[in-house]
């Protein structure tokens, strides 16, 4: 499905997203990123999908309850040193396509891919519980983008990566940040740049070509889902008048207004 969320100035961010479960099998975790019969076939597909409608590409992770995640044995700790299945909101997450790619291909060396053997590291470290994407505070100011060499961008994208934002911009900072601190440990950050042209309705017409050891410029990726506006399919999806477009290639969209 394709998700919006679309704040008071009519800006939005939009994003094509899957969503999977994460499933016990016996002392291991599974999510089904490489369905069907471990080809990576769907997970293709979602991309080529996301770069059709000009989005970013993510999961949804159905998780369950605290009981059903407690045999998960993360070591990480995060806020206030909670355990990954003690997380609140942790039973709904988020993680960019991207990242979950990228973990797999952690896991497993370069090599060929294996079922799942990431499927913690995924949800532990890059997952976002969804009420933290919308919770009505700002978010954004800190120095994880401080020495990044954008280029020659100069189109108020800086301001966008080191400073609070809210609304729409907060979304996305929230998701682009998990590809970000990915990226931070690929020695990625100090890379020269050359200039990637974004689609005229992105809040920023040009952004850095900085790949880290994603398959694809990941700024791009992620930030052309932040618009000026929603594209015109929303309002005709919402009048009854689906386009073939959305018909044939997800399975609805969901408009989140902030």
């Amino acid at each position: 499905m394709i998700w919006w969320w679309v704040d008071r100035s009519g800006e939005c961010f939009g994003c094509l997203i899957q969503a999977k479960n994460i499933k016990q099998d016996g002392q291991r975790w599974r999510i089904g990123f490489q369905h069907p019969r471990n080809t990576g076939a769907q997970l293709r597909r979602l991309f080529t999908t996301a770069d059709l409608f000009h989005l970013p590409a993510g999961f949804l992770l159905y998780a369950g309850d605290r009981a059903y995640r407690q045999r998960m044995g993360c070591t990480l700790q995060h806020r206030n040193r909670v355990p990954c299945h003690e997380r609140p909101g942790a039973a709904v997450t988020l993680v960019p396509a991207l990242a979950a790619e990228r973990e797999i291909q952690f896991a497993e060396g370069g090599a060929a891919w294996h079922p799942d053997r990431s499927a913690v590291e995924v949800f532990c470290q890059w997952a976002l519980p969804l009420i933290d994407v919308t919770a009505p505070r700002p978010y954004g100011g800190n120095r994880l983008y401080q020495g990044l060499n954008l280029g020659d961008v100069s189109n108020g994208l800086r301001e966008f990566l080191c400073t609070d934002q809210v609304g729409a911009r907060k979304v996305a900072r929230h998701i682009f940040d998990v590809v970000g601190r990915m990226a931070r440990g690929q020695s990625a950050l100090a890379a020269p740049t050359s200039v990637l042209d974004a689609d005229a309705a992105c809040v920023f017409s040009q952004l850095p070509d900085l790949r880290g050891h994603f398959t694809v410029p990941y700024f791009e990726h992620m930030l052309r889902g932040l618009r000026r506006e929603l594209p015109g399919y929303v309002e005709r999806c919402l009048s009854g008048d689906v386009p073939d477009e959305i018909s044939r290639h997800v399975g609805g969209v969901v408009l989140i207004q902030l």
